[in-house]
């Protein structure tokens, strides 16, 4: 799995600049208009013979304009391209805007004048596009330009883009490779961006990363459909998705948790409207998955620890649980939360996230705000999830094994699966076997 942004081939030619007005989709129309160009272009001569240039000008000028728009190649005709100077006068030096903030603007392989001509409007960075086309065909830009980055402004002029297009692209950016292991929390992933960024060249600032996740911004949530099943306050917890990512090393912060969005659409994006099908709410369901995403070992075991979870939640059955999730991962996360702000953020890449706590987790006390996860007292689900699960335990809690209303689950140390059972004395019984 790699990310979205990709370098790309530097020093490539576009390979369809050349000879704009004889395309072949447009060759019929562009002979056309050549022979209209000659025979304007010889009544030209004529004018400027008989009134002088001060006179024809006005009158030749915009008609000129007009048909070099539509026959680009009449600027190798006699006059033409004087008329077109004259005509346009200072415009090849004004800049389409103020800002000298950098654009990154990229010419893919194949692209042809025009399409890049309204890529540069689009971005801001050109206006005056008869400036762009008379300054690329009279000097015959236009057999130059090459695939590739150009760091361009909007105050630069359009002599000064074209004369940038002409010369050689930019470097590509150097690339890092980012490896975001399943089941991680927010603060996992930013003590591994903080660990690369003192390590390797990662420009990154894990901090602005951080504040991104935990209060993601309205403009975040519009982007990303599947967001609206987050309550409003909660961080981005259980959508940013683990994997291996290829990263220019100037990525911003805003730029990479877009990418472990765009990544989780990608992976599990399509359980949003099985859940709505079920008739399921699929925060809940992140929820008890992040719970089985910690706890799980093996797969097949996924379903049934959804299960017990999605039953203890059900009043016609969690008697004997009181409605308690009893979930240890969440005691440690609440623990780990409180720990982790006591530390500070610059102490995260030495932190033991998911420790076992070493004692009774009925006795952890936690901060109020973190109440819902001391789930061995509070009955119901924790507030918000408690890592990114997979699309495994995603499916599991959308389709939990429900049918013989487990209650208890139960790994003896050293084992990777799960005894489980309906009732306490059952859940005594596994744990009695252990020993």
């Amino acid at each position: 799995m790699s990310g979205p942004v990709q370098q790309p081939r530097g020093g490539q030619r576009t390979g369809i600049v050349e000879n704009w007005e004889t395309r072949q989709r447009h060759r019929q129309e562009a002979n056309a208009g050549g022979w209209k160009g000659f025979a304007f272009v010889a009544v030209a001569i004529v004018l400027l013979l008989v009134g002088g240039w001060f006179a024809a000008r006005p009158v030749l000028g915009p008609a000129i304009t007009g048909l070099f728009e539509e026959n680009p190649g009449i600027i190798n005709m006699p006059v033409v391209a004087d008329l077109l100077r004259a005509e346009l006068g200072d415009r090849l030096g004004v800049p389409a805007g103020t800002s000298d903030q950098e654009v990154d603007f990229v010419i893919e392989p194949g692209e042809t004048i025009d399409e890049i001509q309204e890529k540069l409007v689009a971005a801001g960075l050109l206006t005056d596009t008869l400036a762009f086309k008379y300054l690329v065909v009279n000097d015959r830009v236009d057999q130059l330009i090459q695939a590739g980055p150009y760091a361009l402004t909007p105050l630069m002029s359009p002599r000064e883009i074209v004369g940038r297009l002409a010369g050689p692209p930019d470097p590509p950016t150097p690339v890092i490779t980012l490896a975001l292991r399943p089941g991680l929390r927010i603060e996992q992933i930013v003590a591994y961006l903080q660990q690369q960024a003192a390590t390797t060249e990662l420009e990154m600032d894990p901090r602005e990363f951080r504040d991104l996740a935990q209060d993601p911004s309205p403009e975040l949530r519009d982007e990303f459909a599947f967001l609206s099943n987050v309550p409003k306050g909660n961080s981005l917890e259980g959508f940013l998705a683990g994997g291996v990512y290829e990263v220019p090393i100037d990525i911003t912060a805003d730029e990479f948790l877009r990418l472990l969005l765009e990544q989780w659409r990608d992976d599990s994006g399509d359980l949003v409207a099985q859940a709505r099908k079920k008739g399921v709410d699929f925060y809940d369901a992140m929820t008890i998955a992040s719970l089985v995403e910690r706890e799980a070992k093996v797969d097949k075991d996924r379903a049934r620890i959804a299960g017990v979870y999605w039953n203890r939640l059900n009043p016609r059955l969690n008697g004997p649980t009181a409605g308690l999730m009893q979930a240890d991962p969440t005691v440690v996360y609440a623990a780990d939360s409180e720990a982790l702000e006591d530390i500070g953020i610059a102490r995260w890449p030495e932190y033991l996230f998911w420790d076992t706590l070493g004692v009774d987790l009925n006795t952890v006390e936690v901060p109020r705000t973190l109440d819902s996860f001391q789930t061995y007292r509070n009955p119901g689900l924790p507030d918000w999830p408690i890592a990114t699960p997979t699309r495994k335990s995603l499916e599991a809690a959308l389709t939990p094994n429900t049918k013989k209303k487990l209650l208890f689950f139960y790994a003896c140390p050293g084992s990777d699966s799960h005894k489980f059972s309906k009732s306490i004395g059952g859940h005594e019984k596994n744990i009695r076997t252990c020993t």
